[in-house]
């Protein structure tokens, strides 16, 4: 599906080429940063530096640009891509119900990655809450329901790292509500506030509910990582995810002081993470995976300063787009606005202690949902635009 997505954006951008003006700085800015991250890789390719597989990743990304652009030149219902998500949350809920009380596995998805599944999911409910003013009455219902499903596959899947991002969403979404709540729109499109609270308990209800029923293997999963830090501060050698994590990351404070600005390398970095372990300064035992568990650091480590630099831009332009689209008393747009706010800070908290970027999965689906917002925002600020003439 999101190979589909990518060529038909791809055609119609070349048929409508016209359209590149009708982008803003901001997204001007998207692509340029996008084109840098492609560049840098290339260049360190094109010396030697590292292999053909290094510009997979970035490669994907650019794909943002042809995406945004189909979007605004077709057209989209917003609608009809929150019911999308709303029921592709509903069916992985049962999948992964079935998963835990049929099949019996522990963590669901973890054949694949339970942590990739529940960042996903995470990053799906926000975009539903965010988004339940875009339907009226009793059709509130369904993304209702959809974002419930999402906080249930959240749950089941004990991700630590996707439970951290609920503390800054929480924290955006106040200062959201804070700022913007005099909006004519606003106040009209949402429900009153007895109505919100109504919706708001029960939510909370059904979600702890979930969480009482389901919860334990996460508070057991926390309450271990306390305790592999304890034994971490006594002893390095003793391996834990929580371990090989502070040691990754240590590592990447060792490459910094020899190479700041160019990094290490991808193809270098598992002979230079064999040679720290080797002089005794980390130990990371049989771990696997040589990345290094935070997407800021793993680049850092990499490519050096201006690639962990090109990362927080690429975060922080978006955030910077979705926070003016909030200025604005039409619903479909706030909507639209704050469900791409929410998506930009679960990755950017998500790549605090993982590396969504690393992984095929969670790059398309960033690739294509915030494409998707990015052109249903533009699309509507346009159309008010040209209205307003």
């Amino acid at each position: 599906m999101a190979v589909l997505i990518i060529v038909t954006a791809s055609i119609a951008l070349v048929k409508n080429r016209a359209s590149l003006s009708s982008l803003d700085s901001d997204s001007r800015w998207v692509c340029c940063i996008l084109i840098a991250n492609l560049s840098l890789v290339f260049f360190y390719f094109s010396i030697g530096r590292d292999s053909i597989e290094v510009l997979i990743d970035p490669g994907k990304m650019i794909f943002m640009i042809p995406i945004v652009l189909g979007v605004l030149t077709i057209g989209l219902r917003p609608d009809r891509l929150i019911l999308g998500l709303a029921l592709g949350m509903c069916g992985a809920a049962c999948i992964v119900g079935y998963q835990q009380q049929v099949m019996g596995v522990e963590r669901p998805a973890v054949s694949y990655n339970p942590n990739v599944f529940s960042e996903v999911a995470l990053v799906s409910g926000a975009v539903l809450l965010s988004c339940i003013g875009l339907f009226p009455g009793w059709k509130k219902m369904l993304p209702g329901l959809g974002a419930l499903a999402a906080i249930y596959c959240v749950i089941l899947s004990q991700s630590r790292g996707t439970w951290l991002a609920l503390f800054p969403m929480g924290l955006i979404a106040g200062l959201v509500y804070i700022k913007f709540r005099h909006l004519a729109d606003f106040r009209k499109a949402g429900p009153s506030r007895k109505k919100f609270a109504v919706y708001l308990v029960v939510l909370l209800l059904l979600a702890t509910g979930l969480g009482y029923q389901f919860g334990d293997g996460m508070v057991k999963r926390v309450t271990t990582a306390a305790e592999n830090y304890s034994i971490y501060k006594a002893d390095r050698t003793q391996f834990s995810s929580l371990a090989i994590r502070l040691e990754l990351w240590y590592s990447t404070w060792l490459s910094f002081k020899e190479a700041p600005i160019t990094g290490i390398g991808s193809d270098n970095r598992i002979e230079y993470l064999a040679e720290l372990e080797s002089a005794g300064k980390i130990h990371l035992g049989s771990y696997p995976w040589r990345h290094a568990h935070s997407d800021y650091l793993d680049r850092l480590q990499r490519q050096g300063l201006p690639a962990m630099i090109l990362l927080i831009g690429f975060y922080g332009i978006l955030f910077r787009i979705f926070w003016r689209g909030l200025k604005t008393d039409n619903n479909e747009q706030f909507s639209i606005a704050l469900g791409g706010l929410m998506t930009v800070t679960c990755y950017a908290t998500f790549s605090l202690t993982e590396v969504p970027f690393w992984d095929s999965l969670m790059t398309v689906y960033f690739v294509v949902l915030v494409s998707i917002l990015l052109g249903v925002l533009r699309r509507s600020q346009l159309k008010r635009e040209q209205a307003g003439r």
